[in-house]
């Protein structure tokens, strides 16, 4: 990852799944276990990519939508996925290249990191850990901490208090559109990384 920001920036925000990780491998496993469980065909990966985005309870109903299942099912199997993907949140989730690099050279210029997802905090945290991003950063928000989650503004813009910065000096990274629209949301500028699990072309970051 080789970041080109569009001034110095007061704090940088990025999302996690799609931007600096790749969690598919581990969200599939888990998902494949939950739907096994209640007699469902496993999504593939492929499939699991295209549902990412919205927290674990977007996974789950867009998982049954695919397999065309009965959407009251989503709430229990939130749950059961939570609890297995809790137990193995990072066995074959990889940083994308240069990514800890790239949060580690923006810490050690001084400017304040943070991460604001829609997986719960809890859980990021433990695959932050795992992957070698956790020392650099000055706060994580996620789709549990209270604050609702992406596209309302309000995690990012918690995150952004978080490090001391304000909305009008922070830049945040992403890859899906739900990133771009809580960006825009918070007042926030905005960059879309040339990868992950959005639809980059569609985006219109800036």
């Amino acid at each position: 990852m080789s970041l080109v920001l569009p001034s110095r920036p007061r704090a940088v925000v990025f999302d996690l799944d799609g931007t600096l990780v790749d969690s598919v491998a581990d969200v599939a496993a888990a998902l494949a276990a939950v739907l096994r469980e209640a007699g469902i065909h496993p999504l593939s990966e492929d499939e699991v990519r295209g549902l990412m985005g919205h927290g674990a309870p977007g996974l789950l109903r867009g998982a049954l939508r695919l397999r065309h299942c009965d959407s009251g099912e989503a709430e229990w199997m939130t749950r059961r996925f939570l609890d297995r993907y809790a137990a193995a949140p990072a066995a074959r989730s990889t940083a994308y290249p240069g990514a800890v690099e790239a949060v580690a050279a923006l810490a050690a210029a001084g400017i304040p990191v943070g991460i604001c997802t829609n997986k719960a905090a809890w859980t990021a945290r433990a695959v932050l850990r795992a992957l070698g991003f956790a020392p650099h950063l000055g706060a994580v928000v996620g789709g549990d901490s209270g604050h609702g989650m992406k596209p309302d503004p309000a995690p990012l813009l918690a995150c952004i208090a978080a490090l001391g910065a304000v909305p009008e000096e922070t830049v945040y990274l992403g890859d899906h559109h739900v990133d771009v629209a809580t960006a825009r949301a918070a007042g926030v500028r905005v960059l879309a990384v040339p990868f992950g699990y959005g639809d980059v072309a569609a985006l219109g970051a800036g």
